[in-house]
């Protein structure tokens, strides 16, 4: 397996999941600088020029979430996925999904700048309506869990949420609320995750 990336980009959120699978020996990983992914050989291989890009014996897989998903899935033994039958299998791809839609949508709006009042008059058409739909789910899921999304086990959601919520929290874009305290400790004491900066800048 091949995995494009760079140190800028979203791809980053992959590293914890690779360590939580066991798998980084058997990733070639290709750093790849921004000037170059939009030029021919590697738009031949990811035609957005976006990183980061999976590509296992010729399948491309662009789009975190969607990686988070194959890999997961890929390594079902490991446990950090539920099985395709697995009543849980839904609330799974919820949080994947949420994460990648509703949740990066609006830290990008509040990263470029745009006001509330921008965003509530267009909140019909965004995918997360506005910000306290978004800080609503996140507290009712964090009450939920027990202590994992999905409960005593951990999933490859658990590690997609916990980052993006550290990295936001980091930058201020969300508040770090009380509810979400347990949840970030909980994640944030894992191995995996001992080398990602925005927890240790949360934790310091």
């Amino acid at each position: 397996m091949k995995l494009y990336n760079n140190a800028q980009s979203r791809g980053m959120t992959l590293f914890p999941l690779l360590k939580e699978l066991e798998i980084e020996d058997q990733i070639e990983q290709i750093h790849i600088l921004y000037e170059k992914m939009h030029q021919a050989e590697y738009l031949k291989v990811n035609p957005m020029g976006k990183v980061p890009c999976l590509v296992d014996k010729g399948i491309v897989i662009s789009e975190v979430a969607a990686i988070f998903t194959y890999l997961a899935d890929k390594y079902m033994e490991k446990g950090l996925a539920p099985a395709l039958d697995d009543p849980k299998r839904g609330a799974y791809l919820k949080w994947l999904f949420f994460c990648h839609g509703p949740l990066t949508e609006y830290m990008d709006l509040k990263g470029l700048g745009v006001s509330d009042e921008q965003i509530e008059q267009r909140k019909r058409s965004l995918t997360f309506g506005h910000e306290e739909s978004v800080l609503a789910f996140l507290k009712n899921g964090m009450q939920q869990a027990n202590p994992y999304l999905l409960g005593e086990k951990i999933s490859a959601a658990d590690l997609y949420l916990a980052y993006w919520l550290v990295f936001a929290i980091s930058f201020k874009i969300l508040p770090y609320l009380d509810e979400f305290k347990p949840f970030i400790q909980l994640i944030g004491s894992r191995d995996s995750m001992k080398d990602v900066p925005w927890f240790q800048k949360i934790n310091a």
